[in-house]
């Protein structure tokens, strides 16, 4: 009698235990992968700018856009707030891993990301002066407030008319504009509008400016084109993951999301009786 060839064939139910148990063992080794870099990074903020950086609360806009677009690979932030100067001083030291609102070419040797924000940065003028603003050389013999750097940031067309017009002045404190605007201190100011309305409005809760101060009516002149930034890296990988989780937070609604819930702080209302008042430029 001849011996029979047995084989021994694992049940259905094994097989479907391995197979369970190769698939957990993939997504687990390919979670680790994705987090094995990750990093805390020490980031330069120069400027509290609600609202995109809000220093008060450590948030803001941009903040916890650079929060989410570094989680998606597993990084976070530490946020270093630095007197302009020395916050660059500090990232060419490598003592700081990454700045925000750069454009290309302010630094070499770092890697910069794609568009992170646009400011759309106005001449804002009270209506009651009555300006025809439509180009620069129009805000020459005016004067004019702007923030910190304008000059440097806004074009050669507005650097030469800031050179030439002795009535400019720049100021790191942006709040400072609205008030010396408000209070017919000066005849223009050259800021971005939603900072133009946080700060009004928060002159107004803090007491600063009278209800009556406040809904003067004001007129934003689109004399520039919207200024775009990017965050700077020292990392160029670090960097490319930085971009990886932007495009992943603009496509899956985290940045909508974001950028909804700072849409009440730029309401236009402040309570039952007040209400600031944009006005149509005129021309």
């Amino acid at each position: 009698m001849s011996k029979a060839n047995i084989q021994l064939q694992p049940s259905p139910l094994w097989l479907t235990i391995i197979r369970q148990a190769c698939v957990y063992t993939w997504l687990l080794l390919l979670g680790v992968s994705n987090y094995v870099h990750a990093q805390e990074l020490k980031v330069g903020v120069s400027f509290s700018i609600p609202p995109y950086v809000i220093q008060e609360t450590n948030s803001g806009i941009e903040l916890e856009l650079l929060r989410s677009a570094l989680a998606v690979k597993g990084h976070s932030a530490d946020i270093q707030y630095r007197p302009f100067a020395r916050t660059f001083h500090e990232f060419k030291k490598a003592k700081l891993d990454a700045i925000l609102n750069t454009k290309k070419g302010m630094l070499e040797g770092v890697f910069y990301s794609d568009i992170v924000i646009r400011f759309q940065n106005c001449a804002i003028s009270l209506k009651r002066n009555k300006f025809a603003l439509t180009k620069m050389n129009d805000m020459q013999g005016k004067s004019i407030v702007a923030f910190q750097r304008a000059a440097n940031l806004l074009g050669d067309e507005f650097a030469q008319m800031a050179k030439n017009n002795q009535g400019y002045s720049e100021i790191s404190q942006q709040i400072l504009q609205v008030y010396m605007l408000m209070k017919h201190r000066t005849d223009l100011v050259i800021m971005d509008k939603n900072i133009f309305i946080y700060y009004l409005k928060k002159s107004y809760q803090t007491g600063k400016l009278s209800a009556k101060e406040v809904q003067q009516a004001a007129v934003c002149h689109n004399v520039f084109p919207p200024t775009t930034y990017r965050f700077a890296f020292l990392s160029e990988q670090i960097r490319d993951d930085f971009n990886f989780g932007l495009a992943q937070i603009k496509q899956d609604g985290t940045l909508l999301a974001i950028e909804t819930k700072y849409q009440r702080l730029l309401s236009l209302t402040l309570d039952e009786d007040v209400v600031i008042q944009l006005a149509a430029p005129t021309n």
